[in-house]
């Protein structure tokens, strides 16, 4: 039997998108999670959402193998009835243009591009009316000058998909977008590091992952809004 009300969040088991998951158990949704290498902290997150008494189940997939993910949805749709996606997983690490691999460009691509492109795809063959995807950016996509080549590459792939489906999935299903800035300090750093380069954005803070829900909040609850990038960023896009 489906559990309806029900939210697929990847990449849910830790950071933005545990917090995302666990804010939309608050509210009352079923959530199908999906991790690939990080079980424990997924098992975690979904004995936290079941205590919240609502419906949670765990997947396990690489998405570094994007021909299979059909089969992974098709899975889920036997366990929920999905009215929002959310595609949060990613990688993120320093590359060179000049000395990446192709191998490396296709980790990237397959990862933070094609994943959400292809269950986008699978999301609006079943999902009912009214339902919304949220797709998770990065601020630095309005810039070109990065140590992180494919990750912002595959970032701004995703930003131009956003508009493009949000045009061609209406009126059924809205898609919009969060473009976090200093909100989680990358592997290796801590909040000294934020707190240091929020001095040079226009509202000299880092930020909290309660405004990313806030956000994810606010695009589930206004129908009136699709296509739409929210930079939750201090300013720092400006």
């Amino acid at each position: 039997m489906q559990n309806k009300n029900a939210v697929l969040i990847t990449g849910g088991a830790d950071r933005i998108g545990r917090e995302i998951a666990l804010n939309l158990a608050d509210k009352g949704f079923n959530i199908a999670l999906h991790y690939n290498s990080a079980k424990a902290k997924a098992e975690k997150t979904r004995n936290e959402i079941l205590s919240k008494n609502v419906f949670c189940e765990i997947y396990k997939w690489d998405f570094n193998k994007p021909k299979l993910i059909p089969d992974l949805f098709e899975k889920i749709s036997q366990d929920f009835e999905l009215s929002v996606l959310i595609n949060s997983a990613s990688i993120f690490y320093e590359n060179d243009f000049l000395e990446s691999t192709s191998d490396e460009f296709d980790k990237f691509f397959n990862i933070n591009f094609k994943t959400p492109y292809i269950l986008t795809k699978e999301f609006a063959k079943k999902t009912p009316e009214n339902s919304l995807i949220i797709n998770l950016l990065d601020t630095k996509i309005v810039k070109n000058e990065t140590p992180h080549f494919n990750y912002l590459l595959t970032k701004k792939f995703l930003e131009d998909f956003t508009k493009l489906s949000a045009y061609h999935l209406a009126p059924k299903i809205r898609v919009n977008a969060i473009a976090p800035g200093l909100i989680l300090p990358p592997p290796g750093r801590d909040d000294e590091y934020l707190n240091r380069r929020a001095q040079n954005i226009p509202l000299k803070k880092k930020g909290d992952l309660k405004n990313i829900t806030q956000a994810v909040n606010f695009l589930i609850e206004n129908d009136f809004v699709t296509g739409q990038i929210i930079f939750v960023d201090g300013g720092e896009n400006l």
